[in-house]
Order: structure tokens, then C-alpha cells, then sequence
């Protein structure tokens, strides 16, 4: 019993050091990973809606899915940014920004965060799908299609789950957005 307790001992010994090297190296990094994120986030507002300032707006009674709602401001006029983390993609959820002009079309879309697998889901990643967001109309519900539309995203081939789940979340946008005028 005498070795056992000993073997008890530096176990504790060994795991409690690297449990306090582990938590003075998060400590040390989280602020640097949260400027970073902090920086990538202010470059994907600029992508999706160009203006010169992005200001958060407190909406009342928004789905889950709209994380924040940023109000753009520029010379070519005002218009929003919708920062959207969607559930139920294929790997989990779905995290993306959406540009929104005064005339309701979508200026432009970047994925922040997903989990999706390559080829498929991951295909949002893509020039030809961020594009055909552009100009999409979100006056009446936003669907999917092979060639997109007025108001209509085009569809990820075999992905329809992915496909589903970034609509739900435009949606949501736009539910939020004939709130906001």
C-alpha cells in the first residue's frame, strides 16, 4: 500500500504541474487569439459590405442564429452587416457574415467558422458561390437553385444540408432586417 500511495503521489505531483503549465500558456495566448479573431472578423465585414465604419446594433427579439447585426456606414450609403452562426450544418454549425445594401441585396458573404467536408459543404469556401450571393433580393424568402435568381442562392451541389442551414440563417437576417427599417 506504502508504493501505491507514493505512485499516488507523483502522479498528482506530475499532473497538477502540467494542469499549471497548461493554464499559464492559456492565459499567456487568449488575448493574442482574440485580437486575431477580432482582426479577421473587421477584415470579412470590410469584404462583405465596404464602408467606413461598422457600428453593432441592439435588436429586440432576434432568432438565435444572428449573433450580431452591424450598421454599415460609407460614401456608396448605408446598409448591414448580419454575422450568423446557423446550427445543423453536416459537421455542426455554420458561421458566416452577409452583407446587406439599403435596396435589401446581399453585397457579399464570408464564411468565418464551419465544419463541413471538403467538396461538398466546403465548396462555400468557393469564388462561385460567395459571387452568386451577390445581388440576391432578400425582400421575400431567399431559396436555393441550380443557377440562383432574383432571389435565389445558388444551391451546393450535394450538399444540401449545408445548403439548407446557410438559408436559414439568410432568413433569419432577413426577418431581423424588416425590423430594422
Amino acid at each position: 500500500m506504502n508504493k501505491s500511495i507514493k505512485l499516488g503521489i507523483k502522479l498528482l505531483l506530475i499532473t497538477s504541474v502540467t494542469a499549471l503549465a497548461l493554464a499559464f500558456t492559456n492565459n499567456m495566448t487568449s488575448p493574442i487569439i482574440e485580437a486575431r479573431k477580432q482582426e479577421e472578423l473587421k477584415e470579412s465585414l470590410a469584404i462583405v459590405y465596404k464602408a467606413d465604419s461598422y457600428e453593432p446594433v441592439e435588436v429586440a427579439d432576434k432568432p438565435d442564429t444572428i449573433q450580431e447585426v452591424y450598421k454599415a456606414k460609407g460614401e456608396s450609403g448605408d446598409g448591414y452587416v448580419f454575422q450568423i452562426q446557423s446550427p445543423g450544418g453536416y459537421g455542426g454549425d455554420i458561421q458566416f457574415l452577409i452583407g446587406v445594401d439599403s435596396d435589401h441585396n446581399i453585397t457579399g458573404f464570408a464564411p468565418l467558422s464551419h465544419s463541413e467536408s471538403a467538396g461538398f459543404g466546403k465548396q462555400m469556401e468557393e469564388d462561385f458561390f460567395k459571387e452568386g450571393m451577390v445581388g440576391v433580393n432578400m425582400d421575400s424568402e431567399v431559396k436555393a437553385s441550380a443557377s440562383g435568381g432574383e432571389n435565389e442562392i445558388v444551391g451546393l451541389s450535394g450538399a444540401t444540408i449545408s445548403t439548407n442551414t446557410i438559408l436559414r440563417g439568410i432568413n433569419d437576417a432577413r426577418e431581423v432586417l424588416s425590423k430594422l427599417e
